[in-house]
């Protein structure tokens, strides 16, 4: 009888530890590349990240995983370093937005545990909580002036790589492809802006 009272308790716990683990909280951080596609020209520069995702897994090879993040591009970072190598020349006005980013991204598992690996693929919402203003250098009285450049509400696609090193590290590389057009329109406004960026991040699980 203890025996049968002992193998339920062992096999109970190991349930709960099972369900347990469906769940996983991360907080991560990343910096990378940013790309920004307009109509008369194209132009580059840095991205920086962090955020906290929940992640559920349904079965050992696949899990869902929405979170918050708070992004950061900005146009021309390096101009300063590497001035007149692609930089912008004095006075231009470069662009530089924040996003909070509201992801919902299906990963696939090869592995388990240390030595892991992760495929992750999914839409990204991303509110502009840090909007960008016009200001003509040549022309500072323009009706263009002061006004924001950015929508507010933008839709991405996120592909995602990720491994497993510790128990409670992964590092990976993720990427945001911006699909709508970000430039908001105004009279004097043309064209189109699209932001994609590509970042290597180091996560902790908790």
């Amino acid at each position: 009888m203890k025996k049968v009272i002992l193998a339920a308790i062992l096999l109970a716990s190991l349930s709960v530890g099972a369900q347990e683990r469906k769940w996983e909280h991360r907080l991560y951080v990343g910096a990378g590349l940013m790309a920004e596609r307009e109509t008369d020209g194209n132009s580059s520069g840095l991205a920086l990240k962090a955020g906290y995702c929940l992640s559920y897994h349904w079965s050992e090879q696949w899990s869902l995983k929405t979170g918050v993040a708070v992004r950061d591009v900005t146009q021309n970072a390096f101009k300063d370093v590497f001035d007149g190598f692609g930089g912008a020349v004095d006075g231009a006005d470069d662009d530089h937005f924040t996003f909070l980013d509201v992801p919902v991204i299906a990963h696939y598992h090869i592995g388990q545990g240390r030595g892991s690996w992760a495929l992750g693929l999914g839409p990204v919402l991303s509110f502009c909580v840090g909007n960008e203003t016009y200001y003509i250098d040549a022309d500072p009285q323009s009706p263009l002036s002061r006004l924001n450049k950015c929508k507010t509400f933008a839709i991405g696609l996120q592909p995602s790589v990720t491994c497993r090193v510790s128990r409670h590290v992964e590092i990976g590389v993720e990427a945001i492809l911006g699909l709508t057009n970000l430039k908001r329109k105004h009279a004097l406004t043309t064209g189109s802006k699209r932001i994609h960026d590509v970042a290597l991040t180091v996560g902790w699980v908790l």
